[in-house]
């Protein structure tokens, strides 16, 4: 990462910093580098707001962001530079938030959770959560993505939708946990990663047509460039804390790559637990059991194979597994509230008046 070497006026303390500095040299005993709600530091936000010409400290004034009130019109996309020195101030708002950590380290406080984040670190926050970071060194630099609820799951879970166990396990885990709602990553020194954080921060600050846009596109390059490089080793806190295993991206990876074979018993002794244990993991992290999560996968995949007209019914219901055609069919009807042959015939399916209409 070479953020001082591309943006070396970024990378300097500006006024703002350099006030909330001097701020926390003067008021030792408030310790503003730990979390205390806004209230505890209106007095300090008024002396930053009188020291300087800067609208933001006013801003942070206001305890919840909605989206509406906080990014500018038609953007979905806003980056900033975390302002170092900023009392830890206890916050939620409306959007989601991406902490990435680009050099030195901070402190990101996520609902009573202590985040000793450092160089390579991206968290990403849920909404409505409260947080704060403390970032008090003068090399410490974060860049804060925040996006519209509506942007990240496009962006996000999009480069998921071919994976849905997985999908379905980020979602549960950042907006279901009513203790850990985020997904922490550890990239290290990802350049190709950082470069993207870097090209969208540069895009963000310049005044190019079609910005809007492109932010968008960029992020979600990012997004593909993290859950390809990081996706299987993203730290889940929730079940880490509960000693369940803290690989358990590999079991849903595995289960999504190979469901048309996959037993309970063959998954268990692969990853050498009992079936109880392996069981109970699933359940945690997905919300669904083991034979639910199977049914849904061979399910989506069945209803995508019946838009080839030249599959028969029998043809995929062997390749998903099920040796005997009528116990699929059932199966389907029962999933999607018709047969797989009444759902062929859908309109806008290509297999309508064809040869295999089983």
């Amino acid at each position: 990462m070479i953020f001082r070497e591309t943006f070396p006026q970024q990378a300097q303390m500006n006024e703002l910093e350099t006030v909330f500095k001097s701020l926390w040299k003067e008021h030792p005993e408030m310790n503003l580098n730990f979390p205390h709600p806004q209230e505890y530091y209106t007095e300090i936000l008024q002396l930053a707001s009188d020291r300087t010409s800067h609208p933001f400290p006013a801003i942070l004034l206001n305890t919840r962001l909605d989206e509406d009130s906080f990014f500018r019109e038609s953007f979905d996309t806003e980056l900033y530079r975390h302002v170092r020195y900023l009392p830890a101030i206890l916050h939620s708002h409306a959007f989601l938030e991406i902490v990435c950590v680009l050099e030195g380290t901070c402190t990101n406080y996520v609902q009573k959770q202590e985040l000793h984040m450092k160089k390579g670190d991206i968290c990403i926050i849920a909404p409505e959560t409260e947080h704060a970071i403390s970032a008090f060194t003068d090399d410490c630099i974060l860049i804060n993505i925040i996006l519209r609820v509506s942007t990240f799951e496009k962006a996000f879970f999009g480069v998921l939708s071919e994976n849905d166990v997985l999908s379905d396990f980020f979602m549960r885990t950042l907006y279901h946990s009513k203790t850990h709602p985020y997904l922490y990553f550890r990239a290290g020194d990802d350049q190709e990663l950082f470069d993207y954080v870097i090209y969208a921060y540069q895009e963000f600050l310049g005044n190019h047509q079609y910005k809007e846009r492109f932010l968008n596109n960029i992020i979600s390059a990012f997004f593909i460039i993290l859950l390809r490089n990081h996706g299987s080793d993203v730290i889940v806190p929730e079940i880490a804390t509960e000693g369940n295993d803290e690989n358990v991206v590999f079991i849903l990876k595995y289960m999504q790559e190979n469901y048309s074979t996959v037993t309970l018993s063959g998954l268990a002794e692969f990853f050498n637990y009992s079936e109880r244990q392996i069981q109970r993991i699933i359940k945690k992290s997905t919300g669904c059991s083991f034979s639910e999560n199977i049914q849904k996968l061979k399910m989506k995949h069945a209803a995508q194979l019946l838009s080839d007209p030249d599959r028969s019914i029998s043809a995929i219901s062997e390749e998903l597994g099920y040796s005997d055609t009528g116990n699929f069919r059932h199966i389907f009807r029962k999933y999607y509230g018709m047969t797989p042959a009444e759902y062929r015939s859908q309109p806008g399916n290509e297999g309508q008046n064809r040869k295999y209409q089983e």
